[in-house]
């Protein structure tokens, strides 16, 4: 009886743990979003390629010092970056550098990156 009042006991404070951190997540994901959406936040949109997962480029932005989220910009799915137009070669570099998969698995550099606001 002691024994399983423990089990449960652990298993709603672990249950707990995991909705409070879920939760802290969420809301900061929210908060970067809607700075990243505030028209007074300079912010570069880059198309990801077709049948690229966006995390590859989220994450190469991410280890450069860059917050993104994932966007749609028109039809096209985007990155979306926070960058001063001073950093802007920085992010393209950043992101030429990035071996996307190709179809047949085999790695490939991206071309040269054009931006959204570049097209």
């Amino acid at each position: 009886m002691f024994i399983t009042a423990i089990l449960v006991t652990g298993v709603i404070a672990v249950s707990i743990a995991v909705a409070l951190f879920l939760r802290s997540w969420v809301l900061t994901e929210s908060e970067t979003e809607t700075r990243l959406h505030d028209p007074r936040t300079h912010t570069i949109a880059y198309a990801i390629p077709n049948g690229v997962d966006p995390v590859v480029f989220a994450v190469a932005v991410d280890k450069a010092g860059f917050t993104s989220v994932t966007d749609r910009v028109g039809n096209a799915e985007c990155i979306l970056v926070e960058c001063p137009e001073s950093e802007r070669a920085h992010l393209r570099t950043v992101l030429e550098a990035i071996k996307v998969p190709q179809y047949d698995g085999s790695p490939a550099r991206s071309a040269h990156v054009v931006f959204e606001d570049e097209r």
